[in-house]
């Protein structure tokens, strides 16, 4: 350990360092104008931050010899800072030239000093008791944060059973709210499709109709008499069967278009009632299996072609209403679970 006299120079010649500023030695406007020493801040941030390490730690650990390098270099650091606090840009020589010359031997000084006290410093904290006490700090911080991580995965693994349960719950809502509205569509499409279909029925009956009448008045007027040429014959005939032609293609136009929407109706009611027997279906059971089977059936059933007998429909294969894939997969985890004998 140091004597107490080379504690006290040491303390001493250290002030003479921390006294100093870093703002006021880099740059004064008024008394350099253009001039500052921007150039030497890391140089003085680090030579001031030496300083007051030194200053704040118990310097009686460091051993004679390497006491002895750091008064030797402090003084040398301690001119530079001084020298620059008291540059003047009125003094002899080129003022740019004095401070690069100022710079470089700040430069020089402070990374003697830095080599000298640099390792002596972390092994000072420590004495002092500073780095024990941020391990010990960290330490328990650890500690803390594995407690509350134990805790958190504690309470997880405790919830996790409801959590399951409200997102199962969850997801059955949104289904029956999602099923409920297709239904609801599906009802209210069928129910226009009808509407529009009748009035459809209803020109398909008056241009029927006027069809027949057409035909029957036709008959009787206009007369061709017994004296009319062939080209006068013909005329009537041809144009007789022009307006039973035009009456009788929009009868059968219509009631194609009466017929399809007809089809259409009908299609939207089956999907309709293959919802409702699907989440009929959904809510009589819990296995999941069940669930998927029913919906699969009931997804072909709503896609799928529905022959309904009033358009023309190519054929189609047919597939299995039910997947027994499925089954087999739950009866295939059903054994694994059950223990052997």
């Amino acid at each position: 350990m140091l004597r107490e006299d080379h504690i006290n120079e040491l303390q001493e010649q250290l002030l003479t360092i921390t006294r100093h500023s870093s703002t006021e030695l880099v740059s004064r406007s008024q008394d350099w104008g253009p001039i500052n020493f921007e150039k030497a801040q890391p140089d003085i941030d680090l030579a001031l931050s030496i300083g007051r390490d030194l200053s704040d730690l118990p310097v009686e650990f460091l051993t004679e010899n390497v006491a002895s390098q750091i008064i030797s270099y402090v003084p040398e650091v301690a001119q530079c800072l001084d020298e620059i606090d008291e540059f003047s840009i009125e003094g002899g020589g080129d003022p740019g030239s004095n401070r690069d010359e100022l710079c470089d031997r700040l430069r020089q000084c402070t990374e003697q000093l830095q080599e000298v006290a640099g390792p002596a410093i972390p092994y000072l904290a420590y004495r002092r008791g500073d780095i024990t006490e941020n391990i010990a700090r960290l330490e328990g911080t650890l500690d803390a944060a594995k407690t509350t991580y134990d805790d958190a995965e504690k309470w997880v693994a405790e919830k996790q059973g409801e959590v399951e349960d409200v997102v199962r719950a969850a997801r059955e809502a949104a289904a029956s709210v999602g099923v409920a509205t297709f239904t609801q569509e599906f009802d209210q499409e069928a129910e226009g499709l009808t509407k529009r279909s009748k009035n459809w029925l209803r020109a398909t009956a008056c241009f029927g109709v006027a069809t027949v009448g057409s035909a029957v008045g036709s008959y009787f007027w206009p007369s061709v008499s017994l004296e009319a040429g062939a080209w006068e014959t013909l005329r009537n005939v041809v144009s007789k069967v022009t307006v039973i032609a035009v009456l009788f293609t929009s009868t059968v136009w219509c009631g194609r278009i009466y017929r399809a929407l007809i089809h259409q109706a009908t299609v939207n009611k089956h999907r309709a009632l293959s919802l409702r027997t699907f989440r009929a279906f959904v809510e009589a059971t819990e296995d999941e299996y069940v669930r998927d089977a029913v919906l699969m059936a009931a997804t072909k059933a709503v896609f799928g072609t529905v022959p309904t007998g009033l358009v023309d429909q190519k054929s189609v294969v047919e597939e299995p209403a039910v997947n027994f894939v499925e089954f087999g997969k739950s009866a295939a985890k059903s054994l694994e679970r059950t223990p052997a004998d």
